[in-house]
């Protein structure tokens, strides 16, 4: 297959990809909440990097269009806010099994024996929230700037395509004209020359098949001729 081809661009491919950053966000938020670390929410913000990549990879082009931007972007949101959510109940869990309960946590919540684990400070929710926002802002930030250099890089090229096809089709007219003003001056020289060689090798106006001069010149010699016999035969 040759380099130059490039597949089209292709939108639902390319949404059907990006919706998978929600899974992904959900599942690392999960997997870090139940090592304990207490951030499990900031890690939800790989969903918000992922998810403009993956739309990237299924469109088979960088995102740069409006509405494919627009797209990733909210699935980046919906993938960072179901990651939070997921990152804060993995790390209530971790925590409570830490401080003695059993892995039964919803049978026990729907029984009464517990109270739901949710974090009791407030630091432990504003902490990893803000964390995770700051990182989505930043990640909107970086795609933003990249659709913003693709789409300027798109305009200088059809503008260098124009002005490129501008300037072949005026080199085209400039020797399309000079090549006809050197045939219309061939033509001129041609023309002088044919009628220079005409005056060059005509003798003068002919009169009875001979030229003109020679019969003028017979005629003052016949009567030259005649008037010296005339003196003679007179003398």
């Amino acid at each position: 297959m040759s380099d130059s081809y490039r597949k089209p661009h292709s939108f639902a491919l390319g949404a059907f990809l990006s919706v998978l950053a929600i899974p992904l966000a959900i599942a690392a938020a999960v997997i870090v909440g139940l090592l304990g670390t207490g951030l499990a929410a900031a890690v939800a913000a790989i969903g918000m990097f992922a998810a403009f990549p993956l739309f990237a990879l299924g469109s088979r082009g960088p995102v740069s269009r409006g509405s494919d931007f627009l797209f990733a972007l909210v699935v980046g949101a919906i993938a960072t806010i179901l990651g939070a959510v997921s990152g804060l109940l993995a790390d209530a869990y971790t925590t409570f099994v830490a401080g003695g309960g059993t892995s039964g946590i919803i049978e026990n919540i729907f029984a009464g024996r517990a109270e739901l684990p949710f974090p009791s400070r407030p630091e432990e929710v504003v902490v990893p929230l803000t964390v995770t926002a700051v990182l989505a802002v930043l990640a909107i930030v970086m795609n933003a700037a990249k659709a913003l250099a693709v789409h300027r890089d798109n305009i200088m090229a059809k503008a260098n395509t124009v002005a490129t096809s501008a300037t072949r089709r005026l080199e085209t007219s400039r020797t399309a004209l000079t090549s006809t003003a050197k045939n219309s001056a061939n033509t001129a020289n041609q023309f002088a020359n044919h009628v220079m060689t005409i005056n060059s090798s005509s003798p003068g106006i002919l009169l009875n098949g001979e030229p003109l001069e020679q019969l003028q010149s017979k005629t003052h010699l016949w009567r030259d001729l005649r008037e010296k016999i005339y003196k003679a035969i007179r003398g």
